[in-house]
């Protein structure tokens, strides 16, 4: 039965109804925060094509998909009547009409001599009382129902999405420690006299210099890298995206290690790629034994992802052997490495660690990937990854990926390889980070309960807490995470970092924060709340396992 008897009639019948098939311009128009995109098509899918659907309907779905879509905030302005009349093609009569109907319905208010604004979101699952427009398109938007969120990924949100007072959260030093003026002064003088970095084309494999440099840089420490085979990527997880896409596919089992970077599992999830967790100790890395035994029982092992120097979040550094024995390991298996060497630039060693890949010698097995979000810039967003015998393959799934890294940034961070002011600044942020883990180390051990665990890391920004049991059973850091960042403290409750309730006793904490007497008045609060928290009501804690 069609959604809108064709008794219901457009208002502008029969010069632009949908049975006519005359489309206008399909972009929508934003004031301000261009928030609104050429995003949806003319007539939506889920209406039927066998009877008209009135315009205003249309518009009005349009506008309430993207104020949705887009989470605009309360209090977003919306454009103007006529200016919807005009990008829309249609009367300024039906833009009002459209507007006058998600009013009604509470998606939006009305301002005297101002305009539209958006109100106050409705709760999920109420929308526009399930009639009308919104319930028309809303079944034929999507081929599929997009994947709800589970609470992993969730509290991963929560962490970024809402930003506390103090940051123990993510894995980034302060602002003061990166060098934030003199990228300002280098970007402008940049843009001022290249200006074909800003006004040409950008190269989809990055920019010559800079992957002329990372290649110069990996020869300090015996990493003998081509820089045809690099690609600069935006940030290192889309580099860690791009090896996990070059290598597999969907439904293939990637050995990852446990515990592990929290975005690399959503990131698997996403891929609809299977996870096999392989033990990670703090001082050790990865467990090669637990490694082998998993080839020996004949799981189907496609590849494998470590973060070798300064594990995220232990900080583990393997020694060379180890490195050389997981080739010679994977390469028996002829199973891909992927590498994230993202903080091992961070390591506070006087020798820089070498990367998993310097002992691969010509065979071309590992892809590794790395970035400059760590140990320079977290705004900048700039990663690269060098894919051996899978560069090609890399290459072509950046170019349908995201074409191109915008070049700016990456001649900054080019001129500041060549010209040593790269290595003055690790030389500094180095010092300052063992400094701040030194001292965050003790206050979590002078102010947590008695028996917490902490790592005593090589490198890096972080530092892996674990709770002491309560009644013989394990403390959950979930209920403390919501206590916490009520009181404005951020932290990274362990469960994110592993499958099925694994680690929920522990916390990760990050030590990019210079210390100061209020950083230590919330790390004694933190471990006050600690002491309090209450056992995981059924939650398994250790790893699944294929």
């Amino acid at each position: 039965m069609p959604l809108f008897p064709c008794s219901i009639s457009c208002p502008e019948v029969p010069r632009k109804c949908a049975h006519d098939g005359t489309t206008g311009d399909p972009s929508l128009y934003t004031a301000g925060a261009n928030l609104l995109h050429n995003r949806f098509p003319r007539f939506p899918s889920g209406y039927p094509m066998d009877c008209p659907v009135p315009l205003y309907l249309q518009l009005a779905q349009r506008l309430l998909d993207a104020i949705e879509q887009a989470a605009m905030p309360e209090g977003t302005r919306l454009p103007s009547v006529r200016t919807l009349a005009t990008q829309h093609a249609m009367s300024v009569s039906t833009a009002l009409q459209a507007l006058r109907w998600l009013e009604t319905r509470g998606h939006i208010e009305a301002r005297p001599r101002s305009g539209y604004f958006v109100a106050k979101r409705p709760k999920r699952g109420k929308r526009a009382n399930g009639t009308g427009a919104a319930k028309a398109a809303g079944a034929g938007r999507w081929a599929r129902p997009m994947p709800e969120l589970d609470a992993q990924a969730r509290d991963h949100l929560a962490i970024t999405a809402a930003p506390t007072t103090v940051r123990l959260d993510l894995a980034s030093a302060e602002t003061t420690l990166y060098p934030v003026d003199r990228f300002s002064v280098l970007l402008r003088r940049l843009a001022y006299q290249h200006r074909d970095l800003v006004g040409s084309h950008v190269r989809g494999t990055g920019y010559p210099a800079l992957r002329a440099q990372i290649a110069r840089q990996a020869m300090q420490y015996a990493c003998e890298l081509d820089p045809d085979e690099i690609v600069v990527t935006n940030g290192c997880v889309e580099a860690l995206n791009l090896a996990l896409r070059a290598v597999a596919r969907p439904g293939d089992v990637i050995a990852v290690e446990s515990p592990t970077y929290f975005v690399l599992l959503q990131m698997l999830r996403a891929l609809e790629m299977r996870v096999h967790l392989i033990p990670c100790d703090p001082v050790t890395g990865i467990d090669l034994d637990a490694l082998k035994a998993a080839f020996d029982r004949g799981v189907p092992i496609k590849a494998v992802v470590t973060v070798a120097n300064c594990n995220n979040p232990l900080g583990s550094v393997p020694s060379d052997a180890r490195k050389r024995a997981l080739v010679a390991l994977l390469r028996e298996h002829d199973v891909p490495l992927i590498e994230d060497d993202i903080f091992g630039d961070l390591c506070f060693g006087e020798t820089r660690p070498r990367p998993v890949r310097a002992f691969d010698d010509a065979h071309g097995n590992v892809l590794l990937c790395g970035g400059f979000s760590k140990s320079l810039s977290p705004g900048l967003r700039l990663g690269w990854i060098a894919g051996g015998r899978f560069t090609e393959r890399v290459k072509a799934l950046k170019y349908t990926t995201s074409m191109a890294t915008a070049e700016l940034q990456q001649a900054a961070v080019a001129e500041l390889l060549a010209t040593g002011g790269y290595a003055l600044h690790l030389r500094r942020l180095k010092a300052a980070l063992r400094v701040q883990h030194k001292s965050l180390r003790d206050a979590v051990l002078s102010y947590f309960p008695d028996g917490t665990e902490v790592t005593d890391p090589a490198g890096g920004l972080v530092l892996w807490t674990k709770l002491p049991m309560l009644d013989g059973q394990p403390r959950s850091t979930r209920t403390l995470f919501e206590q916490a960042r009520a009181e404005g403290i951020g932290f990274a409750p362990g469960h994110l970092f592993g499958e099925g309730g694994a680690f929920d006793d522990c916390l990760r904490l990050n030590a990019g924060n210079r210390w100061t007497s209020e950083l230590e008045a919330a790390v004694r609060r933190l471990g006050e709340l600690a002491t309090r928290a209450i056992p995981a009501q059924g939650v398994a804690t250790r790893d699944l396992q294929l």
